[in-house]
């Protein structure tokens, strides 16, 4: 469970749940493969607290509004005033899976500020660090904290997955809700570990040097998993062949990352990178945009390693190296080609 929450009050509390990066599983997770996902220093902070209205309250940081609502008895949600739109979906969601009578009047503060980044020119861009998972999880965790809902960390684990699955259409692998959830640095799991519980948690490689780099740039995240399934069962023998590899190189992946062979790391990353782009042209998936493919160009003149996390598709991009220096000198480079790259801390 998230380690960083506190009881603020009698009649108050306080969640903060971490967002993630993928570093490697991502795609092929959902065909067995193992991940390595990493939570992060962004976090979405949850408070709860007594409402003395005679209706519940919804607060939201990406709307400057307040959104009063009942819970019927078939829990769900009713907005008496205005509806939040996507904004509030997680919370529906949550009050309809968690059925659960709460004692009294509530308010909620859902502040995911610290996934948003504000760009140079000033427009304000949602980061694919995972806010979704990680609101799912911090509103069953605040929830039942609030109301001393005595339930297992599996079952909670559970509740959060669904709600996130709901808002995703069952299309995840719940790597994200889980390394959300487990809060404990690097995680390596898989689809089935994650149902059972079996995940690990894994050190970072001393040496090891990470930039995440943020490029302003929306991930369509549900039509690129789309795409992937389609291109598994539209050119199956062609994709079965690529992803075979693909798990095999996973899996020594993961190996390398427990014995902390940084070099060995670095270098099976490469050999995924290239696997990922071949299911990638099979598929036309759309996972490397031409600024990925930018970024990875510069990078290597550097000699460091770039991926797209995640989805892809123009969001989210890691750079890694045995060098903080030339790390360094690869981001005053690609600052310099007026990209409106950004990082995180």
């Amino acid at each position: 469970m998230a380690k960083a929450q506190e009881q603020l009050m009698s009649n108050e509390i306080e969640v903060l749940i971490p967002g993630k990066i993928v570093i490697s599983g991502e795609y092929a997770v959902l065909d067995g493969a193992h991940a390595i996902v990493s939570a992060l220093n962004q976090r979405v902070k949850i408070k709860i607290k007594k409402s003395d209205k005679q209706h519940n309250i919804f607060l939201t940081s990406a709307l400057d509004s307040m959104f009063p609502f009942i819970i019927d008895d078939d829990f769900n949600v009713v907005w008496l005033d205005s509806d939040p739109g996507v904004f509030g979906l997680l919370l529906q969601y949550a009050i309809n899976i968690m059925k659960t009578k709460f004692k009294e009047n509530f308010c909620i503060d859902v502040n995911s500020s610290e996934f948003f980044q504000t760009t140079q020119d000033g427009r304000v861009h949602k980061l694919g660090i995972g806010s979704s998972a990680a609101v799912s999880v911090g509103i069953t965790q605040a929830l039942t904290q609030y109301y001393g809902i005595s339930t297992p960390p599996e079952h909670l684990l559970k509740q959060a997955g669904s709600i996130h699955e709901k808002l995703q259409g069952k299309q995840g692998s719940g790597i994200d809700v889980t390394c959300s959830f487990v809060d404990q640095g690097v995680i390596e799991c898989t689809k089935d570990s994650v149902k059972k519980h079996t995940w690990s948690i894994l050190n970072w490689p001393n040496g090891l040097y990470l930039k995440v780099l943020t490029t302003n740039q929306g991930a369509p995240t549900r039509r690129l998993v789309a795409n992937y399934q389609n291109a598994r069962s539209g050119h199956p023998n062609e994709f079965k062949v690529v992803l075979d590899q693909f798990l095999e190189i996973t899996k020594s992946l993961s190996i390398a990352w427990r014995s902390e062979d940084i070099d060995l790391i670095i270098d099976l990353l490469s050999r995924y990178d290239g696997h990922i782009k071949k299911i990638d042209k099979i598929g036309n998936i759309g996972i490397y945009t031409q600024l990925h493919s930018d970024l990875q160009n510069i990078a290597s003149g550097h000699n460091i390693f770039y991926k797209p996390s995640g989805a892809g598709g123009g969001d989210i991009g890691l750079a890694f190296s045995t060098s903080l220096g030339a790390l360094n000198d690869f981001l005053k480079e690609i600052s310099k080609a007026g990209w409106n790259i950004g990082s995180l801390d």
